[in-house]
């Protein structure tokens, strides 16, 4: 079958988002399967190419099912008007929809222009799915696939994790070959993504990784992710491991198999402050073979406020973990989550710990209720609105403690400190002749222009002024 992969528009209009622009890795994880079975499996990214590339290839490949991806909640409405667009094009073709928000809430968009979901994992679900269609029978009795025909709730079989995600094929990124100088974190790019584990242990109340995969984590053998690492063009990568370095053993394996095999790359990885305190050396291995970022989930600065979120770690560990990063020089970006019943005081006491720690880049979000999370559960009663497009961690949709003009020029100001390589000055410009030697210039002034946005408390306040409006 023809099969076309989409990455929709984001739902945001500034932020992190849109500072991070990672590949499309989960459309290259379920394009594999099928490609081995003989499908014909062509990909666009809306995220980095112009929204008429959409018409432009469902009238020159003719496909016969789309695919279209939703993980994020800012992306559900985004989602849907691709899935409104092809309906329009040509009623035949077989719309499905996969990703983390529509296995979680497959409610959301399982409507009129949309055929089925892929629920869970979704390398073998949306290959048995296709090959059900080529096959002219119902795709209803496919593991993991939800039709209308089971919104009564009958009938619809879950698929369980795979046992083993070293099963999977490697990633299809020839689909994306044109479209990889545009992939970045930041400054750094072009870069590639690469998942060296998969899952969560932890339960953190504002997140639903865990709840998505069931609070297990499964590793790649070390040897499988060296060969897909010597695969990747890019000198840059991101680890998209929900948490890296979950385990020890692979983890030291895999470094040791690059430095034997003198792969020389440079990598960014989040993970938990806790798994870098006790794994001290661990890092400084990864550092010999290229580790050069690592977002550490901070959260909170005190005790009270850890607990708050269930991060189950102390804010000494925090401070420990910083200082082990920045003695193996490696650089941590810290990520912090500003509660909206935040004083003055406590906005204070943020920005005065981000310079005491002489933090680099430090990121700020908001809390939010994500459909999915425990948080949801505890406070959706408490919403003042439930326009997904306000989900993107920058906008509150609880009440605020502060005024919200107020509240929004302190969390502004936030940005004010730690981001001096996207200010104009020797810092900015060191960055520019670094991704002009890269052939992607325009990454420097994207995040430049980003940056200056998130600084601005009045562009906070206009998504707030449209809902009003509307």
């Amino acid at each position: 079958m023809r099969v076309l992969l989409v990455q929709p528009q984001q739902g945001t209009s500034f932020g992190i988002s849109k500072i991070v622009t990672t590949e499309p890795l989960g459309l290259e994880s379920i394009a594999s399967p099928m490609l081995l079975d003989g499908h014909e499996v062509r990909m666009i990214d809306l995220k980095v190419e112009k929204p008429s590339r959409l018409g432009e290839e469902l009238k020159k490949f003719s496909p016969e099912a789309v695919g279209i991806s939703c993980s994020f909640t800012t992306d559900v409405y985004p989602t849907i008007e691709v899935a409104k667009h092809i309906r329009a094009f040509n009623k035949n073709i077989f719309v499905f929809i996969g990703g983390h928000h529509a296995s979680l809430l497959p409610s959301d968009l399982l409507v009129d222009s949309v055929d089925a979901i892929a629920i869970g994992e979704g390398e073998v679900t949306a290959k048995e799915l296709i090959n059900q269609l080529q096959k002219g029978e119902d795709p209803s009795n496919v593991k993991g696939v939800m039709t209308h025909a089971h919104r009564g709730g009958e009938g619809f079989t879950p698929r369980g994790l795979a046992r083993d995600v070293n099963s999977f094929p490697i990633p299809a990124r020839q689909l994306t070959r044109k479209l990889r100088n545009r992939y970045h974190m930041a400054f750094d790019g072009p870069m590639a993504a690469l998942e060296s584990s998969r899952g969560c242990p932890f339960d953190c109340n504002f997140c639903s990784v865990w709840v998505f995969f069931d609070r297990k984590a499964r590793v790649k053998a070390p040897e499988k992710a060296l060969e897909e690492i010597a695969g990747i063009e890019e000198k840059e990568i991101f680890l998209t491991d929900d948490i890296a370095f979950i385990n020890r053993k692979e983890s030291e394996e895999l470094a040791l198999l690059l430095k034997q095999n003198g792969i020389k790359k440079r990598y960014t990885c989040e993970t938990r402050a806790d798994l870098i305190v006790r794994n001290r050396d661990l890092l400084k291995l990864w550092r010999e073979v290229g580790l050069k970022t690592v977002f550490v989930g901070i959260e909170k600065i005190d005790d009270e406020g850890l607990k708050s979120v269930n991060k189950r770690t102390k804010a000494t560990t925090n401070d420990k973990a910083l200082e082990v990063l920045t003695s193996l020089g490696i650089r941590p970006i810290a990520t912090f989550i500003v509660d909206p019943m935040f004083t003055e005081e406590d906005f204070d006491r943020l920005k005065e710990y981000a310079i005491v720690n002489e933090l680099l880049a430090p990121t700020y979000t908001i809390l939010t209720p994500l459909p999915g999370t425990e948080v949801y559960d505890e406070r959706k009663h408490e919403l003042t609105t439930k326009n997904y497009l306000m989900y993107d961690l920058l906008h509150t949709v609880l009440p605020t403690g502060l005024p919200l003009e107020r509240f929004y020029e302190k969390f502004a100001d936030l940005y004010n400190s730690g981001h001096k390589t996207t200010k104009l000055g020797p810092r900015f410009f060191i960055r520019i002749l670094k991704n002009l030697k890269r052939k992607n210039i325009n990454i420097a002034f994207k995040v430049y222009k980003l940056m200056q946005m998130m600084r601005d408390p009045n562009l906070y306040l206009e998504a707030h002024k449209y809902l009003e409006q509307n």
